[in-house]
Parts: C-alpha cells; structure tokens; sequence
C-alpha cells in the first residue's frame, strides 16, 4: 500500500469549452487534468453559451444540484454511514467497506464510489459555479431591476453570491473527505489553464474558510435580496440567511475537520460557542419535489431499508439496559449476531414491550438477508422517521443540510468541553425526557437499573457519553457523513477505518501519479 505521493505539478493545455454539458465537462477538465486540445465545431465557449441570464440561472441552479449529490445519493453515503456506524449491511455491494476490522479502499476500482464522488463532485459543483460568475463578469449579463439606481441589474451582485457560496462550501466538502485536493475559487485562472498541485487538507480546509468569510462580507455589503426558491428547491435564502448560513458552515469546519480526538480536542470550542450564536435560526436544506429533478433523496430512502441495509447495533446498543449489547461487543465477531434491545429508550421500542415499534426505530420479524456474509453484521432494526406517510419519504420529505438540532449537539459539546457541564446538559434534556429516560446533570445519567447510555463495558455512562449518544439518535439520518467525522474526532472509529479518502485513484492514473490508498489496520490515515 502506497502512503501519499508528494504532490506534483503537471501543465494541462487547452481551455475548455463550456456549454449546458458545464458541470460534466468541468467535472472532467477540472479534475481529470487531461489535454483537452480539440476543435469544437459549434464554439461552445463562456462568451456564447453563457450570454444571456437564463443558461446562466440555469447553471447556477445545476451547480447547487451537483453540490447535494454527495449526499442525495447511495454513493458514498452508505459508506459513511458504514464507517461512522449508522447502519450495517450483509449486501455484496456494500460488502468491502462493511467488515471490521476494515479492509483498505480498492483505489485502483476506477468506479470506487468511496473515491470518485467524494473527490470528483464538489469540483463539479464549482466548476459549474465557477463558469457562471465568469460568464456574469465578462458578459456583462445583467439581472433583476434595471434603472438608474441599478444599472448593472438589482440582482447581479447576489448572483455572484451565490457562485461563490458554492464553491466555497464544495471546497470545504472536500477539505473534510479527502486527505488532499485542489483549490479553486471564481476568479483564479482555472486549472485546465495553469500547473495545478495538489494541497494537504489542513490548506483546502483554510482555503474554504477564507472564500466562506468572503461570502459573509460581501453578502453584508449588497442590498437585502431573497434568492429565488427555484435556486435551492421550495426555500427562498434572505441575504441575512445567506450569513447565517455560511457561519453554520464555518462551525462545522471547525468541528468536522479533526481526525483525531486529540484534534478535535484541541478545537478552540470558544470560538465555536461564539460563531454558533451567528449561525442558523431554521433548518437549511431543500424541499424533495419528485416533479424537480435531482430534489429526492435516496440516502432518506435508505435509512428505512429493511433487507440488507439496517441499523447499526452501535447506534442503538447504548440505550440497551438489558446487557446484550455489552455481550455482543465482547464476543468475537465469530461469535456476534443480530441482538434484541431492552431500553426505557421510547426512540427504540415502545413501552408495551421491547417487540413494540418506538417512535424512531422498529424491530423486523427477521433478521437481514445474507447472512451468510457476516452474522456479525445483521441487526433486528430498522429506522421508521421517514417511514411515516408517503410525504416522509426522501421523495417527498424536506431535505435537512445543516440543522437546528445539529447546531444545538455541538453547542452541547463545546459547553462540555469548556466545563460548562449543567448547560450542556439543559440542551440535550429536553429529546431524552421526551424520549422517556431520565434527564442528566452535571455528572450524566442517573445510575441505576434505566441508565442510558451506557458503555460498552456496561458502566452507566457520563454526560459526554449522553451527548454523543443523543445526537447520533436524534440526527440519524440527516447527512451521512456526520456521523464518520464524529466518530473520527470522537475516537469511535473501528480499527482500520480510513479517517480521510484519497485522492480518486482515476484522477491519479491521469495525472501519472502512484495509486495509494488508506483503509486497514495498521495502515496511514487510519483508525488504530
């Protein structure tokens, strides 16, 4: 297995022609680095298909659509999910990332779905962004109200904006996946037109905090405008939105981006405490309209599979007051198989008996399919949040990017952190006490014969444990990758798991780059 290559420097010639086909051909230019010294016949370039404002909405449009596939679809959400263990499945599909401990990513698989859209889409989404505002800029198109008080268009500026929102929060997507990646912004040369390198993910992480505080300040300095709902679908975005928004984004850089508990120790959690106070007030995400394309959400869809994808026993294990799970972590994985959980926990059965269906999660009558994969991996459950009504469903449901309830867990953590232990308790109280359990204080759960959670050793847990454990049952299932940076920084990870992707093992192929990979135990980049 290959470490990190030092990165090189590799001149990409020809300018890339741009048309409605933006966000695949820069997809390819932008991150395939290959020739693109070819004669275009119909002369597709910035000047002619992005000269009028509607191509131009449109491609601002696609650009967002893009940004929200790394997490609409299975590819790679299932595997975060995997790895930060949400669900657990027996399927060949999924099967490689599944077993503990890990196996390494099979980088040279040119369709790794661990890799490619980790690393391949968020340039997609800059890039069409990125086309955009230049087309703005050197076509001088014009938007919203024209007068004398706006001659260059009332709505010019925030569509520049919002060019700009996405790719500063595609670069911090890839800042907090990979281990290395290109920077881009709306204004360097792009890098079909200049050597490009490869930077650690500490410099993209930087980079997109950078572009983020740009959006801030010039959304502060333009007139109040409400982008269109058509831009991210069934939600219009206030300037003032706009800002908070971009500070819930800087807030998880700050606390997504550790691999290592040591990492996100170190976090300066005042900071955090502080910029959370300017972040959102409502949740941010999009409506899923089955009549809009590329709205619904298949990462919804499976989190109520009930064949060979369902829920991880380390979710739900926590809240079992039975000892099951304590077994069921002790026992070999020879020896490990589906469990049934006994908790006062309502989220999970209800209080008639542990058979009865709660309000988050069910049991099945049976256990998954092929089981003959790993009886290890099987699990009795299943998530019913957006199983509710047909309007539930990822078709249907409303879409959550950044929620309230996310903002409020990592205010929780950084109270704790800070040693503010009975305000971080208030916070999660409320969704325990509904939930049925007894609420914490300073010292955690009460003990008893109902403490939850408890650790894999069976000892009630502390006030840490319950934060961690409230957030991962509260969010499941919101995006797919929070529960793998949680479980990173939080030290939770299975030996073996990669903490960071690398770099697509096709993009390293074009560039004559080694294949090198993370995943396995004992191997860089990954959990001991």
């Amino acid at each position: 297995m290959h470490t990190p290559h030092s990165p090189v420097s590799r001149p990409v010639a020809g300018r890339r022609r741009a048309a409605v086909l933006i966000a695949a051909i820069a997809a390819a230019s932008l991150v395939g680095c290959v020739d693109l010294a070819v004669t275009d016949p119909n002369n597709l370039s910035i000047a002619t298909v992005f000269n009028n404002a509607a191509n131009t909405e449109a491609a601002l449009i696609g650009s967002w659509k893009a940004y929200t596939a790394v997490n609409r679809g299975s590819c790679p959400t299932v595997i975060y999910s995997l790895w930060g263990h949400d669900i657990t499945t027996t399927s060949v599909t999924w099967l490689e990332f599944a077993p503990e401990p890990r196996l390494p990513i099979n980088n040279r698989d040119n369709v790794n779905c661990a890799t490619r859209v980790s690393f391949w889409t968020p340039y997609e989404a800059s890039a069409g962004a990125r086309e955009a505002f230049i087309g703005i800029r050197d076509n001088a198109l014009k938007f919203g109200t024209i007068n004398a008080a706006t001659p260059d268009g009332a709505d010019t500026p925030n569509r520049k904006l919002f060019a700009k929102f996405i790719i500063a929060i595609s670069q911090l997507k890839l800042a907090l996946a990979t281990d290395q990646a290109y920077i881009t912004d709306s204004i360097t040369p792009g890098l079909n037109q200049t050597n490009v390198e490869f930077r650690p993910w500490p410099e993209v992480l930087d980079n997109a905090k950078a572009q983020m505080r740009v959006v801030i300040a010039e959304a502060r300095a333009t007139p109040n405008f409400t982008w269109p709902a058509l831009f991210i679908n069934g939600r219009p975005i206030t300037r003032d939105e706009l800002v908070r928004v971009m500070y819930a984004f800087l807030v998880r850089a700050d606390v997504y981006s550790p691999r290592t508990p040591a990492q996100r120790n170190a976090v300066n959690w005042g900071a955090v405490l502080a910029r959370l106070d300017s972040g959102i007030t409502r949740d941010f995400g999009w409506q899923a309209d089955p009549a809009v394309a590329n709205t619904g959400s298949t990462y919804i869809n499976n989190s109520f599979a009930q064949n060979t994808i369902r829920i991880h026993n380390r979710l739900l294990g926590p809240g079992d007051t039975s000892g099951n799970y304590q077994a069921w972590v002790a026992a070999s994985i020879a020896n490990r198989t589906a469990f049934i959980i006994t908790s006062p926990d309502r989220r999970i059965h209800g209080a008639a008996n542990n058979l009865a269906a709660g309000t988050r999660f069910t049991r099945q009558t049976a256990t998954m399919g092929s089981a003959s994969n790993g009886a290890y991996l099987t699990s009795w459950y299943r998530s019913t949040r957006y199983l509710n009504t047909a309007a539930d469903s990822g078709i249907r449901a409303f879409i959550q990017v950044i929620s309230l309830d996310e903002m409020k867990f990592i205010r929780a953590e950084a109270l704790f952190r800070l040693g503010r232990f009975t305000e971080a308790a208030a916070l999660i109280n409320p969704t325990r006490v509904a939930a049925g359990l007894r609420p914490v204080d300073a010292n955690g759960p009460p003990a008893g014969r109902d403490c939850v959670p408890r650790k894999d050793s069976g000892a009630c847990g502390d006030l840490f444990d319950a934060i961690q454990y409230e957030k991962r049952i509260e969010l499941y299932p919101t995006e797919g990758d929070i529960s793998w940076w949680d479980a990173r920084g939080w030290g939770k990870l299975v030996p073996g798991t990669p903490f960071h992707v690398p770099v697509s093992g096709r993009e390293l192929l074009s560039r004559g780059l080694p294949i090198y990979t993370f995943g396995g135990v004992g191997s860089p980049g990954t959990a001991p």
